[in-house]
């Protein structure tokens, strides 16, 4: 009989156990990788959402962002979605949703982006399930992460900003049905279905953190708008917030249709599900609204910048022959003929200066951003609204009489 006893066969210190989730590495592998390029394996048919119907199908479209929010759905499963974006796309013949789920890819959408979808099917939804709004009650449900025969590619190198920009409805020599001004939908308009706003950036706000309902933090934007007879606030949630990072104030014009809204002593206007939001629309009242904003600024900047693209100082420096211009010689041109562009030189003498008086008020530069005025003693100075560092130029107000 061996010698050897029963508690030889067991380690005296077992190693300590790793704790998983049952999965192996190739499971937790996506079927398709985030960085792989997509190629189709099928012919699709090219078409517009105004053509589409429900049922199985191969087609490809493209549009524009309108409007769209994350929602997570956390799953322990790897292979398993994490959520997904319901994206609100439109182009010159109409609105369809997608719904794209994500696993572990990001893909930073913005409002106005072009897209290109691939699908294999089109489904109605009734706008009571959730599955799609009723703006835009065709919808498409897609994981790219794992499905080879559907892909949601976002142009960002060749999109020339012009393609798609027609919002559906629009016509030359008619009123876009539903449009009103700020004033009107103040005033009792927003009671109107399908109401839409033409309005123009007048500033952004910086991104502030607040805490939901459930606890989660999330960011949010206001963004003020205006028009020829009134203002408001645009206030954009979570992930829609970082649209606006490229919008300019006095230039970006915004058509929002069927907003969210909150009439306090201004209207306060946000995105809800059924809500579109089109990025400068190609459209003429938009060119007017465009046109009006960026008179008011010319008349309100505190500090305009040198008419670079109107007088060129190389030229007049090195020209031949230099006209000499008197003050009044300039008023007389410039009143009658507003139009017409002048290069020459004036003699004046400095009779009177502020510059204690400015510095005293810490007003010797000054210039301005996001709609704002911006006064300092320094050369830069960090915008209280988009945090971001700006170059200031000399007060012309330093400056009070010429002779």
């Amino acid at each position: 009989m061996p010698s050897s006893s029963i508690q030889s066969y067991f380690s005296l210190s077992p190693s300590k156990s790793v704790p998983g989730d049952a999965f192996t590495h190739e499971e937790r592998q996506p079927t398709r990788p985030t960085n792989a390029s997509w190629t189709p394996a099928v012919d699709y048919e090219q078409t517009d959402i105004g053509s589409l119907e429900p049922g199985p199908c191969h087609l490809t479209f493209m549009g524009r962002i309108v409007n769209f929010y994350d929602v997570a759905k956390p799953s322990k499963s790897p292979r398993a979605a994490q959520g997904y974006i319901k994206v609100m796309l439109a182009d010159d013949t109409g609105a369809m949703t997608v719904r794209l789920w994500y696993a572990k890819k990001e893909y930073n959408l913005v409002l106005g982006q072009l897209v290109s979808v691939w699908m294999v099917h089109v489904s109605c939804g009734d706008g009571q399930l959730g599955l799609a709004p009723s703006a835009a009650p065709l919808f498409t449900s897609m994981f790219p992460e794992c499905e080879k025969h559907c892909h949601f590619m976002v142009h960002k190198q060749n999109d020339n900003s012009t393609m798609l920009k027609r919002p559906f409805g629009i016509r030359d020599s008619y009123i876009l049905p539903g449009l009103m001004t700020l004033k009107n939908f103040t005033d009792g308009g927003f009671d109107v279905d399908e109401c839409k706003l033409l309005v123009c950036v007048k500033s952004i706000g910086p991104r502030k953190k607040f805490t939901n309902k459930n606890g989660t933090t999330s960011k949010l934007v206001s963004i003020g708008v205006f028009d020829n007879t009134a203002e408001a606030y645009l206030t954009l949630y979570g992930s829609v917030s970082n649209s606006a990072s490229t919008w300019l104030p006095s230039h970006t014009v915004l058509l929002i249709a069927s907003p969210g809204w909150r009439i306090d002593r201004t209207a306060k206007l946000s995105l809800n599900a059924n809500t579109q939001l089109y990025i400068d629309p190609n459209m003429a009242e938009a060119r007017y609204v465009r046109a009006l904003a960026q008179r008011l600024t010319k008349k309100e900047h505190v500090n305009p910048p040198f008419p670079s693209d109107i007088f060129d100082v190389e030229e007049a420096e090195n020209a031949a022959v230099k006209v000499l211009f008197k003050l009044s010689e300039v008023d007389e041109f410039v009143r009658s003929n507003p139009r017409e562009k002048v290069t020459g030189f004036i003699s004046v003498v400095v009779t009177e200066l502020h510059i204690v008086t400015n510095y005293k008020r810490n007003m010797l530069m000054s210039t301005e951003c996001c709609g704002i005025a911006i006064f300092a003693n320094s050369t830069r100075e960090t915008c209280k609204q988009c945090n971001k560092e700006t170059d200031l130029r000399i007060n012309p107000r330093i400056v009070r009489f010429l002779s």
